[in-house]
């Protein structure tokens, strides 16, 4: 595989909400960039604006890039990791705060652009709700549509990727679903505005991430993935294929099928484990299924087994796999 990125904050000090202080040492931008372009197979990097790259550090940053043999594939920009987006972001009701959500996106999408990357990242886990009553959702849905569309306006060349989860911060994001993510992009009416996938986000919101990769690469509007896995209960980012491994079977089958080009980024929080071992044991597990699936034989294989009974897919899946 060609296109794996990795986030650095994978290689964060693994902070919850029951140690604050986190499980392992805090390191800096750049050491997490020295163990990512030490991890084989990782070509790429997802960082976050303004907090690990700004214009401040741009210059640096690019230097120590090009030094590393790494580029940046996604600008996240952060809308929910500090206390003034409490009440929201682009769906805020104060207009100011809408404006900064607004102008924060934007410069992001110039950092973007400086960076060579093509897609910033919006996860809008401040948007959405705690109780009932509590939220104008039709007047929450308007700015999101017109702020998004705003931004996409601002750099057409640059795609806005909407992350989708069911719920955190808020307990209830007003984009919860890829649906959802796919209406808010189509009602925006621009070209430039598409979802990233996050798996374990999809698995919480009981998806098959397949069938809604397949549905968003049908629409054009699957610009970004982020690949982790969970138990369905919460968004625990654990490495790749740790619990759903058939579903990644048939994610990777049919991204391969229906000519994905994107990256496939690792979006993982190791909490206890090392963050090194969490991704090298992820890209092993990755480039193992990618060769299946792309194998012409496994094709044809897979033609003869669906035929007959409804499980005999998965049964024969099973049975390939322990061998």
């Amino acid at each position: 595989m060609e296109r794996i990125s990795i986030g650095v904050w994978s290689f964060g000090m693994g902070t919850d909400r029951y140690v604050g202080n986190g499980y392992k040492p805090y390191i800096n931008f750049f050491e997490r960039l020295d163990r990512i372009s030490a991890i084989q197979g990782a070509k790429g990097i997802e960082i976050t604006y303004p907090n690990d790259v700004n214009f401040d550090n741009l210059a640096k940053v690019k230097e120590e890039l090009k030094a590393r043999n790494l580029r940046v594939v996604s600008v996240g920009i952060e809308h929910v990791c500090d206390g003034e987006w409490q009440f929201g972001s682009f769906s805020a009701e104060d207009p100011e705060r809408r404006k900064k959500s607004i102008e924060l996106a934007c410069q992001g999408m110039h950092l973007a652009h400086e960076l060579g990357a093509g897609v910033i990242n919006l996860w809008l886990g401040q948007d959405g709700f705690d109780y009932v009553f509590q939220s104008d959702y039709q007047k929450a849905w308007n700015y999101l549509v017109e702020g998004i569309r705003e931004c996409a306006d601002h750099r057409p060349e640059i795609n806005i990727g909407i992350e989708y989860k069911t719920s955190e911060p808020k307990l209830n994001c007003l984009v919860n679903s890829g649906g959802k993510a796919l209406a808010l992009a189509l009602a925006t009416g621009r070209k430039n505005v598409g979802i990233t996938l996050d798996v374990g986000h999809a698995f919480n919101a009981r998806e098959n991430p397949a069938e809604i990769a397949s549905i968003l690469l049908a629409e054009k509007r699957l610009f970004h993935l982020h690949l982790n896995d969970n138990y369905g209960l919460a968004d625990d980012d654990m490495p790749v294929g740790s619990v759903h491994w058939p579903q990644f079977f048939e994610l990777f089958y049919w991204l391969n099928k229906l000519n994905y080009t994107g990256w496939y980024s690792l979006d993982l929080y190791p909490y206890r484990d090392d963050s090194t071992e969490a991704c090298n044991v992820s890209i092993e597990f990755m480039e193992k299924i990618h060769k299946q699936v792309s194998d012409p034989s496994f094709e044809k294989e897979l033609q003869v087994n669906r035929q007959g009974a409804p499980s005999k897919p998965l049964h024969w899946l099973i049975g390939k796999a322990l061998k």
